[in-house]
């Protein structure tokens, strides 16, 4: 599944879960196989055991990422799918902005800026907005961002959207969303 596309969220969580799994079960492998191969706790094995630690906090500290930034139910997302229909979006995507985790479940682009939705309430509207802005513009990528918090107001601003004019003007847009993509987790 491609970043951007719905459901590529929980697909990432998912496979995280389970290499962070694999590298826990490693891990405590290699320290229980050493007790038994040794009678004691200090061995050789327990220093392997460590190794499998490093990924699997890289794995946790992704999970909890993705976990303050669940995908949109599938009854919103095909309420979104149809105002949006012919123009560029984009789904599940965590932003790092200043320091602080953006969730962005859903998107809109178009030629004056970007339409976007979190449902995280704990974000401040306009300060979120102006480091997401920040990102972007430190980026190279020269668009104004606009968050939503409520779904219902962002669905009328997608349904005021007009669909790219030309076929130049859409292929501008995917480009920008692919180096968007870039700096999503």
């Amino acid at each position: 599944m491609e970043k951007g596309t719905y459901g590529y969220g929980k697909k990432k969580l998912l496979r995280q879960c389970l290499f962070c799994g694999i590298c826990l079960v490693l891990s405590f492998g290699a320290v229980f196989a050493g007790y038994l191969a040794t009678g004691k706790r200090t061995n050789i094995w327990t220093i392997g055991a460590v190794f499998p630690m490093i990924p699997a906090a890289t794995f946790l500290v992704n999970i909890i990422a993705r976990c303050k930034g669940m995908p949109l139910k599938k009854t919103k997302y095909d309420q979104f799918a149809a105002v949006s229909g012919g123009q560029v979006t984009a789904c599940d995507l965590i932003l790092t902005a200043n320091q602080r985790l953006v969730p962005i479940q859903a998107l809109v682009l178009h030629e004056t800026g970007i339409a976007a939705y979190t449902a995280s309430k704990k974000l401040e509207g306009k300060e979120t907005e102006r480091d997401v802005n920040g990102l972007l513009k430190s980026v190279g990528i020269y668009a104004k961002v606009q968050l939503f918090t409520d779904y219902e107001a962002f669905l009328k601003r997608v349904g005021g959207i007009k669909p790219p004019a030309s076929e130049e003007a859409r292929e501008e847009l995917l480009k920008k969303r692919e180096e968007l993509l870039v700096y999503s987790m």
